[in-house]
């Protein structure tokens, strides 16, 4: 008992001087240190950059997007405290952003999964039959995921152009122009019919006229034709002047040629 205590005290003391020098050893590294730290010194470039694009570009960040939703919530009352305000608008609204957030969200996929496709296609192929087959099948998921998106992406500018094609302004003018249209037809069929009176002449020069000059001339067809009275009156008064002299000539023939006149001519020779 009496050395076991003894090699007890011996440990003790040796423990004690051990701490003793680890302490002195402390403290002038402590001394050490503080002589060669000196005075602070300034932030290197790089120190500031990393500090800058770390802590202070996400701060600002933040910021802008509380502004922004704080100003869209401000936008939000205003627009339920104005009872004038139509519901169509307001809807419109609504459906511009949901578009928005849809071409977002459809946009970042197609980026992940070009980047899923790049990493795949520059990945190469183990030799384990089992994960080349998972690969290969990750690949053709892949392609087949971004063909989809494609064609709905299609299909959505498809139906949005349509959309906005339709004009119900376009069709509702198109539409008034067709009843008058009719309504034209129909007063055109009630009216009497006009007959151009013309010249001998001018039908054989109408007759003459070149095809291309025809149909050149078509679409002046549909308007009212538009008489010269003068010139008819002219014209008819020529032609009744012309039959009342043919009748003139051929009465005087007609006397002429009677048998009594040829007798009463015999006659007068004789005397």
């Amino acid at each position: 008992m009496s050395s076991r205590d003894r090699r007890d005290d011996d440990l003790e003391e040796r423990l004690d001087e051990l701490e003793d020098v680890l302490g002195e050893l402390r403290a002038d590294l402590r001394e050490s240190e503080r002589d060669r730290r000196g005075p602070p010194r300034p932030p290197r470039l790089s120190e500031l950059v990393r500090f800058t694009e770390q802590y202070t570009i996400p701060t600002v960040i933040a910021l802008l997007e509380t502004t922004i939703k704080s100003l869209e919530l401000l936008r939000g009352t205003l627009r339920l405290a104005d009872p004038g305000r139509s519901v169509a608008e307001g809807a419109e609204g609504a459906g511009d952003r949901l578009a928005d957030v849809r071409d977002g969200a459809t946009a970042g996929l197609s980026r992940s999964l070009s980047e899923l496709r790049t990493a795949l296609s520059e990945a190469d192929l183990p030799e384990d039959a089992a994960s080349r087959s998972i690969i290969a099948d990750a690949r053709d998921l892949t392609a087949e995921i971004e063909s989809r998106i494609d064609e709905g992406r299609r299909e959505a500018d498809a139906a949005r152009d349509r959309r906005l094609g339709g004009d119900p302004d376009g069709d509702r003018n198109a539409r008034s122009r067709g009843d008058a249209g009719e309504r034209s037809d129909r007063g055109d069929g009630a009216n009497p019919v006009r007959i151009d009176v013309t010249e001998p002449g001018e039908s054989d020069d109408a007759g003459d006229e070149a095809p291309g000059e025809g149909d050149a001339s078509g679409d002046a067809a549909d308007e009212p034709p538009e008489v010269d009275v003068e010139s008819e009156l002219e014209s008819i008064k020529q032609q009744v002047d012309g039959d009342a002299a043919e009748t003139s000539g051929d009465a005087a023939d007609a006397s002429d040629d009677a048998p009594g006149a040829d007798d009463e001519d015999a006659a007068g020779g004789a005397n």
